[in-house]
């Protein structure tokens, strides 16, 4: 039935209900996503690569702030900065300011795209298999990429070796 649970020494009491589990662990949108898709070596490798290229694609899309930039660096496979706002030559000063504004917001839009760009490096990682991971810890250039957290010369070094 209803337990006393005592409190934190505030006078105030909780109670909770006996033989819930309420701390259970819950699987994520992550893990349901990206069943049946991986990066390998071999046969099925290219087909599974564009599978799972257009997984994290649609990942980094619902999951990230400004996940949009993040998927058109995926499908590149090159960094796609944002188009920096034109100015008039003698600009009016509420003009200067307006353009002032969208650049900063755009430094902050280039700055968190780097941000997810390096986030999803563990994501990329984690989806290989041993093979992959084997053979891409083995490239040459792959601790340079492992200190940057370079995701997009990750995909491109998977893209290379399947």
């Amino acid at each position: 039935m209803w337990e006393f649970k005592k409190g934190r020494g505030n006078g105030k009491q909780g109670f909770k209900k006996k033989g819930k589990n309420f701390n259970k662990s819950k699987t994520t949108n992550a893990d349901n996503l990206f069943s049946g898709t991986g990066f390998c070596v071999g046969r099925e490798g290219p087909e599974l690569y564009m599978k799972t290229v257009e997984r994290l694609r649609l990942y980094a899309n619902t999951q990230f702030k400004n996940g949009v930039d993040v998927k058109k660096c995926l499908k590149k496979v090159v960094m796609v900065k944002p188009l920096p706002p034109k100015i008039e030559d003698d600009p009016m000063p509420n003009q200067k300011k307006v353009w002032e504004y969208r650049m900063s917001e755009l430094l902050k839009m280039e700055c968190t795209l780097e941000s997810n760009l390096c986030n999803i490096f563990a994501v990329i990682m984690s989806l290989c298999n041993s093979d992959m991971k084997n053979q891409v810890e083995s490239f040459t250039d792959y601790n340079e990429m492992d200190d940057n957290l370079d995701s997009l010369k990750l995909l491109a070094t998977i893209k290379n070796h399947i």
